[in-house]
């Protein structure tokens, strides 16, 4: 590649950062599960193929009109003695009717594994639906980690660890977003229970996964898709059961329920459906989580965090910088206290329906910010299809699938600055510069298919001064008239850190880190040029 280096992401290169696990004593193993991860790129998962046939979908999406593209490759080659059955098809919205499309316009490559185009594209959704040959067998990934949780524990009869390590007693699975997603589907499939019925993790902490699963237990799964809001188009991840009722119903039917921490991010409302895990399917009436899990949102953070001095890059505002890291510190010690029968959690704070907090979008109550216009659309989730053998047999016979209703997703309510009113107010938002959203808006605007920005958040700088405000029309309140100068906002900032230290949602020995962070944010949004 033009003479560059590639870059290592293989194990051995890692970075683990500042040793805060080990120096709370953590013993940290990982395992991949993902089949298609490159060795280089990190862990892996070798697994075996089925010899079955299938209906497969890919994607491609023309941002733009005109022929940008001529070919896109699929993701599992189509089946040589079937390629006569393939098609393609078209359509500018996820739930249109799909037009398929002549031959005469595209056919596939002579391995086929990729599809060739010969004409004009249309901005749009193209979709490729053929057979393929040769499933992996994806959800052996699950497997792998349910025995490779046991082993850690328990050993085949006399563990390395268990000799070597005596206390290790206890096991807790971290994962974030996709990994998080991952940790849902494993208990929801029944997989915390091992070959001898015991319990494999006696704790989750599954941060930013929101409602979903993934492609991760069916045939011809495709493990990276993550859902519309990130244009995986109709995959198989936002599927219920959502709530704890259904996600724990084999682990407590094996009695191997495991503590729970979910954590979110405002964007897991906004792009991964959140809601869904605490309502009714409706969206009309709360649903409480199980006595033995914990639900924490960290108000106006991103999912994917932006840079500091921020940046617009390809989106509309800023991407949002907002750390979500000393509250997720301090809470993975609360669980592994919980964990321990030593400590319970601190309560569970998120948004309801009841308290006012989760509202769906058009009745956000939006400051009026020029320089920040409201979201007038969110990505959707609907009932989805995939055919008859489906829930039974994890077999998809309709792609694409066939849709129902959307769900009705909330999000929260926000103050008169624009900030989530709910959750745990981390220092950003209980001392704010600013707006800190969920949501962003990628340019070019890919509206017809309800793709905001991804998993990307928004921040807007507040008017520095009461004649900014008052000149640009903006409703929320300046820097100016917030805080005389640096030193007072400084001390409201070790104020509000002092409180999460309280709250038990932060450690005494971040504050510094913390009050730091607080002088950069000013320096880089007051002194710099963030305007």
């Amino acid at each position: 590649m033009s003479g560059a280096r590639q870059r290592d992401l293989s194990p051995e290169s890692w970075d683990l950062g500042d040793r805060f696990l080990l120096e709370q004593g953590f013993t940290v193993a990982f395992l991949g599960w993902q089949f298609n991860v490159h060795p280089a790129e990190g862990l892996t998962f070798q697994t075996p193929t089925a010899d079955v046939e299938g209906v497969v979908r890919e994607t491609y999406i023309q941002a733009a009109a005109g022929a940008t593209v001529t070919d896109f490759g699929l993701g599992y080659c189509a089946l040589p003695a079937r390629q006569d059955d393939a098609r393609l098809t078209f359509r500018t919205r996820m739930d249109q009717e799909p037009q398929t499309l002549a031959r005469s316009f595209w056919d596939l490559a002579p391995d086929g594994c990729s599809v060739r185009l010969h004409g004009e594209l249309k901005a749009g959704l193209y979709e490729a639906i053929y057979h393929a040959k040769g499933s992996p067998v994806a959800g052996l990934g699950l497997a792998a980690m349910r025995d490779f949780a046991a082993y850690l524990k328990h050993g085949p009869g006399s563990s390395p660890l268990r000799d070597n390590a005596a206390g290790l007693r206890r096991v807790i699975g971290y994962g974030y977003s996709q990994s998080g997603r991952f940790l849902r589907e494993f208990v929801r499939d029944g997989f915390n229970a091992d070959e001898r019925g015991r319990i494999a993790f006696d704790g989750l902490m599954i941060a930013s996964a929101g409602a979903g699963g993934g492609s991760f237990n069916h045939r011809f799964a495709m493990p990276g898709e993550a859902g519309n809001s990130v244009l995986s188009i109709l995959r198989p991840v936002d599927l219920p059961p959502f709530t704890d009722d259904g996600l724990l119903a084999k682990a407590r039917a094996a009695r191997v329920v495991p503590k729970i921490f979910y954590t979110f991010s405002s964007t897991e409302y906004w792009a991964r459906a959140g809601s869904l895990t605490h309502t009714t399917e409706d969206g009309l009436k709360d649903v409480p989580l199980s006595s033995t899990s914990r639900l924490y949102f960290l108000a106006g953070t991103p999912h994917s965090g932006g840079p500091l001095p921020p940046s617009k890059g390809q989106f509309r505002q800023y991407a949002n910088f907002a750390q979500q890291r000393w509250v997720q510190r301090a809470l993975l010690l609360d669980l592994d206290a919980w964990v321990r029968g030593e400590t319970a959690p601190p309560p569970s704070r998120y948004p309801t329906i009841a308290a006012g907090e989760l509202v769906p979008m058009d009745t956000v109550d939006f400051p009026r910010a020029p320089s920040m216009p409201f979201a007038s659309y969110m990505p959707q989730v609907w009932r989805m299809d995939y055919g008859p053998t489906f829930n039974s047999r994890r077999i998809i016979s309709n792609e694409p699938p066939r849709l129902g209703a959307p769900y009705r997703v909330l999000v929260p309510q926000v103050n008169a600055d624009g900030n989530d009113r709910s959750g745990i107010r981390l220092l950003e938002i209980a001392v704010p510069l600013g707006t800190y959203s969920g949501w962003n808006v990628a340019l070019p605007q890919l509206r017809d298919l309800q793709y905001l920005g991804g998993l990307i958040g928004s921040f807007d700088p507040f008017p520095l001064t009461r004649e900014d405000r008052q000149r640009t029309g903006d409703s929320r309140q300046s820097i100016g008239e917030r805080y005389t100068v640096r030193d007072e906002y400084i001390g409201q900032v070790r104020r509000a850190a002092q409180d999460l230290v309280h709250q038990r949602f932060m450690l005494a020995a971040d504050v510094p880190a913390a009050v730091q962070r607080a002088q950069d944010m000013w320096d880089a949004i007051v002194v710099g040029v963030t305007r």
